[in-house]
């Protein structure tokens, strides 16, 4: 990618169809890793407690498995929320700690964002180093160079309550201090750069919703919009603003492995160009619901 590199050439979409841990990451040979490879994907589900539910730790083992094959390594790997079950309970986080650890202890960059099936007050202290790299205090908010741009996943999650029996609010939302830093940050923001979060814009709550569409329309290098939440694979436009040349489009992940499309998608770059793949290898609907 050089100089000559313009946003609105930068983000391609394509499908294909196919039958923090706190540690410090260490560094393997150049060679080791894909500077130009990301894999993306949201909706892990992974239960702690449920028996039922064993299929998801399966399908992230697996996962995580096939990453490990690969030669080189992706540079980074990002979950785009719902890590947990239903609840956000810390059985659920702990269930998974040990697996997401073989893709840190390989020198992968991970990063892990926040799904309304999330708690926060339970996910940071199995990982602590988020409190540390949040942009936002009380949000987990990220920044992930991924080689020629950057990935800005912020935190949409909407605790309207916290006990064991109930999901968060299914929408989504962007408090006030999320607003000020973004607001402040993205429109002068100096290299291509795509935002994310587990929620479309869409079902960002109302009146967040447009401000959030005006602000990526209004911010000149940002490229595109990443979710996760709907557990399906497909691409629109976030923007309504047709008539203008700065455009902004958006695609919609596959789930880890719960119901929807499973498993992920990877992001390359090119030249000039990034293209989102999605490396589908199974339709579940609806879920599994027996232990075998």
């Amino acid at each position: 990618m050089n100089a000559k590199l313009s946003r609105r050439t930068f983000l391609g979409l394509s499908s294909a169809f196919v039958c923090g841990g706190c540690r410090s990451l260490f560094t393997g040979a150049a060679g080791d890793y894909d500077e130009n490879l990301t894999l993306l994907f949201s909706d892990a589900h992974i239960s702690g407690t449920e028996p039922e539910y064993a299929y998801t730790q399966r399908k992230l083992r697996a996962f995580v498995a096939e990453v490990l094959r690969l030669s080189p390594l992706p540079r980074n790997v990002v979950c785009f929320g719902d890590i947990a079950r239903s609840f956000g309970k810390a059985e659920d986080y702990a269930a998974s700690f040990g697996v997401w650890r073989e893709l840190v202890d390989a020198g992968v960059r991970l990063t892990l964002g926040m799904g309304n099936h999330d708690r926060r007050e339970r996910f940071l202290p199995v990982w602590p180093e988020y409190e540390r790299r949040t942009r936002v205090p009380g949000r987990v908010v990220t920044v992930t160079d991924l080689g020629t741009c950057d990935l800005l996943l912020f935190d949409s999650l909407h605790e309207d309550h916290f006990d064991e029996t109930r999901a968060c609010d299914g929408n989504g939302e962007l408090t006030g201090d999320q607003w000020d830093w973004m607001r402040a940050e993205l429109p002068k923001w100096k290299r291509p750069v795509f935002v994310g979060s587990h929620h479309p814009v869409s079902e960002i709550k109302t009146g967040d919703a447009k401000a959030l569409n005006d602000l990526l329309m209004d911010s000149p290098n940002v490229v595109g919009y990443v979710h996760g939440h709907n557990h399906v694979w497909y691409e629109y436009f976030a923007s309504d603003r047709y008539k203008t040349s700065h455009t902004v489009r958006s695609v919609g992940l596959p789930s880890l492995g719960c119901y929807g499309d499973i498993v992920y998608a990877t992001f390359r770059l090119g030249e000039d160009r990034a293209v989102i793949t999605c490396r589908e290898t199974e339709f579940l609907f609806p879920d599994p619901w027996a232990v075998e």
